[in-house]
């Protein structure tokens, strides 16, 4: 080979093909077109995802086949327009006064490729000005047909995206052949609406249009902001509630800001600061053992926060465990406890070094000094609030069993009785699958016992069972609607009452009752209370004695008695309130 036959320093068509198997996750790759129209000073970004259903074996599927980001930013000219898709090309003055989101120059480029296989840009700085288009197809440089990026040329985009920039300037970028993305999109907007959660906290209004093949139009959704400090707002709840007349969200208590001064590489003398942010999660989601397992901590996504979020340039780069940064050596994965407290690290693109920031801006983890400072720091607070949320939860477990001990005496005189009362059908006839079913789903109703985190709550329920077992005669406070009074329970040992909080005549009578019973030095609030459990239990104990087939009637009389007194304690309240 002689010298004018050198090879050349790279093969593009090999290259392209090759970098599309980086490290980005769909999410990730969404990412990097985002952060072009954040730096690009947008107000707004839409998200336009178009899916089509894929036949096969199995549950129906569906692929995404074509994403248009458009957003309301300064735009590009003939010049940024023309690099902005190559690589290693920064489109963003070199002589900013701060360092932006983007590093590399690579960014958008990368992550367009990693989710199809045509790009295509286009962009306006003058409303009154037509686009300027230019593209990239791996096709036609696999194909050796696209050796350079072509030169930019005026064209309009499809309709239904140019009318997202109506009488705007701005940049819309198209993706075409997508087929490295499929159309599960859960988790996406969440991953943009945390990632970019100080920008939209800030006023950045970001959209997702979603529609199938065929469709003549996109079902549009809002992007809220998550913030896994648990203080920042307004969320999809905060929305929800406002929309409803209802108070927004309860916040986190904000634990303080430590700041850790680094000096800038190649700048002597001068630093700059990691700044860490604790919080502690509101007391409502965080009362029993298990909570962040519930079903509305799983709406939050309180379950997922056991880890640390790091923020560069106030867009989050990593979210998850970062190893030995929450206590000693060897400790590398936080406890179930940490998702009720909140940490947040965020520093400056000038302490890149610091991080070990790449090109994908993932996985921005600190280095091995800078983490024993972050460690040292954070192990101060994290001691201290998990004996605080410890301590929540002993307190509000001494409450329920305290709350048990309410009926104790109804339910101890009745067991005393028992041996004197007949056993009739209503319970005989019960098989052991029917009764264990019985006690499950009592068990998964009380109010005392809500415990849903599969990790934490197995224990509970068994223990929760085995006492209702045990005991002839039982209470279990449960919520239903207002209109059932309680629900009986039969099975061969027991006899249980589910006494639903939310009925009238509990809240009105019973529950004031049940209070002054503590203060009432006579005793005959005491008695009222424990007189009204026993002739619940007398009722329930006379269900007992028909046969089977008469549980549709005895439910239907119970129905209709709780519907009648709700009915009457209501009509009695609204006189008193008259007169």
């Amino acid at each position: 080979m002689t010298l004018k036959e050198q090879m050349p320093l790279i093969r593009v068509d090999k290259l392209y093909e090759s970098l599309r198997y980086n490290e980005y996750s769909p999410e990730n790759g969404m990412g990097e077109i985002v952060d072009n129209s954040v730096e690009a000073g947008a107000a707004r970004i839409d998200l336009c995802i178009t899916r089509s259903k894929q036949k096969g074996k199995g549950r129906p599927k569906t692929r995404i086949t074509e994403i248009a980001v458009a957003d309301n930013g300064c735009g590009m000219d003939f010049t940024t327009i023309s690099k902005c898709l190559a690589l290693g090309e920064s489109i963003r003055p070199a002589n900013r006064e701060r360092p932006g989101i983007g590093r590399f120059g690579v960014g958008m480029t990368l992550g367009s490729i990693s989710l199809a296989r045509r790009v295509e840009v286009y962009s306006r700085m003058n409303p009154e000005e037509d686009f300027l288009y230019s593209y990239i197809d791996l096709d036609e440089v696999n194909a050796r047909k696209l050796k350079k990026l072509p030169v930019p040329v005026p064209k309009t985009p499809a309709e239904e995206y140019a009318a997202l920039l109506k009488g705007q300037a701005g940049t819309i970028v198209l993706l075409k052949n997508c087929d490295r993305i499929d159309g599960d999109l859960e988790g996406l907007a969440h991953y943009l609406g945390r990632t970019y959660r100080k920008f939209i906290e800030r006023g950045l209004k970001l959209f997702m249009h979603l529609r199938m093949d065929g469709e003549p139009g996109f079902q549009t959704e809002p992007i809220y902001l998550h913030d896994p400090l648990y203080i920042a707002g307004p969320t999809k709840f905060d929305a929800e509630n406002r929309e409803k007349g209802l108070p927004m969200e309860p916040k986190a208590t904000d634990w303080g800001t430590i700041r850790i001064p680094k000096e800038i590489e190649n700048q002597p003398g001068k630093t700059a600061d990691v700044i860490i942010h604790l919080t502690l999660l509101p007391e409502e989601w965080r009362k029993i053992r298990g909570d962040g397992g519930s079903q509305e901590a799983r709406k939050r996504k309180i379950h997922e926060n056991e880890g640390i979020s790091i923020l560069r340039a106030d867009r989050e780069v990593l979210y998850g465990h970062v190893p030995y940064i929450t206590g000693k050596k060897g400790e590398a994965k936080s406890l179930d406890i940490d998702r009720f407290w909140g940490c947040e690290i965020s520093f400056p693109p000038e302490l890149d070094s610091y991080f070990q920031v790449r090109y994908i801006k993932r996985g921005a983890e600190p280095i091995e000094s800078l983490k024993e400072q972050i460690r040292n720091e954070l192990m101060k607070y994290i001691p201290g609030a998990r004996k605080i949320i410890r301590e929540f939860f002993s307190k509000n477990e001494a409450a329920a069993d305290e709350e048990q001990s309410d009926f104790a005496a109804a339910e101890n005189t009745m067991a005393e009785i028992s041996h004197n009362l007949p056993q009739g059908p209503g319970t005989t006839q019960v098989t052991p699958e029917e009764a264990d079913n019985k006690l499950n789903l009592t068990v998964q109703e009380a109010l005392s016992t809500k415990r849903p985190d599969p990790q934490e709550q197995k224990a509970a329920q068994e223990k929760k069972k085995e006492e209702l077992r045990s005991k002839p005669y039982s209470v279990e406070l449960v919520s239903y609607p207002k209109s059932f009074f309680f629900e009986t329970v039969h099975t061969p040992g027991s006899v249980i009452i589910k006494l639903n909080v939310n009925h009238p005549f509990y809240d009105a009578i019973m529950k004031p009752l049940r209070t002054a019973r503590i203060t009432d030095d006579s005793g005959s609030s005491r008695k009222t209370w424990d007189a009204l459990l026993m002739m619940l239990f007398a009722y329930a104990k006379a269900e007992t004695m028909f046969e089977r087939e008469n549980e549709a009637l005895l439910e239907q009389l119970r129905n209709q008695w709780g519907a009648v007194l709700s009915t009457a304690i209501d009509e009695t309240h609204k006189d008193s309130s008259d007169d």
